[in-house]
Formats: structure tokens, C-alpha cells, sequence
């Protein structure tokens, strides 16, 4: 079995983890970049033993990697993401050294730009995956530029007082 049919299982299992279904399930699924159906979703927890299996290793607290060695004992499982690095391992910094920044006094932002995560319905994806590539753009920078000219055309957020004499 191929590495990406392992990654999308695992997904399907992420799915169930959080209790998601129908709509719910393919809409997670697809935003981890991976192409489903309810009968694919339905096809890949019957290959696992079930929906209900897939639960019970849920339930006795093994990881997703862990439930699908349970499935497919034989898998090769070294082409999966590994664990997400723990808080401290991502800054390798020494704690004396940090400054610590006001953020009320600080004059400009503390990044270039700052990474949000949308729920969008799935109609409103697509569009602006076919916009972007109509436009020869990525979606992020569409979805920057619309917002721009949205926010750039929206009255003012608060009223300005008037100035006194």
C-alpha cells in the first residue's frame, strides 16, 4: 500500500477521533488535502475492521499510528508524520536572553504576517482554488486581496470625535 493511502487512513481516523461524520468527516478530510467521499470514508473503516473497532482503539488511548499497526500489522508506517514535537523542543532559546514586548505600546506588529486558520463551506473553497488558478495566483494571496479591498471599502470602524475648538 502506497505512503498517501496510509497518511489519508490516518485522517479517517482523526475523523472518528473527533466524532465526525457524514459532511463533517468529508469536510476535514478534504481540508487535509485529501479527495473523499462518504463510500471512501465507509470503504477505508471497513478495511480497518469498522467504525466501531476503529473506536475501541480510540477509546483504549492509542495514537492514530498506533491504530492502524492494530489494522494492518504488516504496514509500513515510516512514511506517517511523527509525533508533533513537544512545547519546549520548537524553541531552542535560553530563557534569560528573552525580552519580553508590550504589545499595547509597540509600534508596529510583532510579525510580517500572522497565519489563520477559516472554516469555509466547501462550494466557497473550490471557488476560490478555481479563482486563484484562473488568476495564476494562491489562494492565500486571492484571499489577502480580497480582503484588502473589502476592508479598504467598509466605513470606518469607529466614528471620529469631533474636535474641539
Amino acid at each position: 500500500m502506497t505512503a498517501q493511502l496510509r497518511a489519508k487512513q490516518e485522517r479517517v481516523i482523526e475523523a472518528v477521533r473527533r466524532g465526525l461524520d457524514g459532511e463533517g468527516a468529508i469536510g476535514f478530510i478534504r481540508e487535509s488535502g485529501y479527495a473523499t467521499t462518504a463510500a471512501g470514508i465507509a470503504r477505508h473503516l471497513r478495511s480497518m475492521g469498522g467504525r466501531g473497532k476503529v473506536l475501541e482503539f480510540i477509546e483504549q488511548g492509542l495514537s492514530n499510528a498506533q491504530v492502524l499497526l492494530r489494522c494492518f500489522p504488516d504496514a509500513d508506517l515510516s512514511a506517517l508524520p511523527k509525533e508533533p514535537p513537544s512545547q519546549g523542543e520548537l524553541f531552542g532559546f535560553d530563557r534569560s536572553t528573552v525580552r519580553l514586548v508590550d504589545l499595547d505600546t509597540a509600534d508596529s506588529p510583532v510579525y510580517d504576517t500572522t497565519k489563520i486558520s477559516v472554516r469555509l463551506p466547501n462550494d466557497l473553497c473550490e471557488a476560490i482554488r478555481l479563482a486563484a488558478k484562473a488568476e495564476g495566483t494562491t489562494q492565500s494571496q486571492l484571499i489577502t486581496e480580497i480582503l484588502t479591498t473589502a476592508l479598504s471599502r467598509s466605513p470606518e470602524m469607529f466614528p471620529r470625535e469631533p474636535e474641539s475648538a
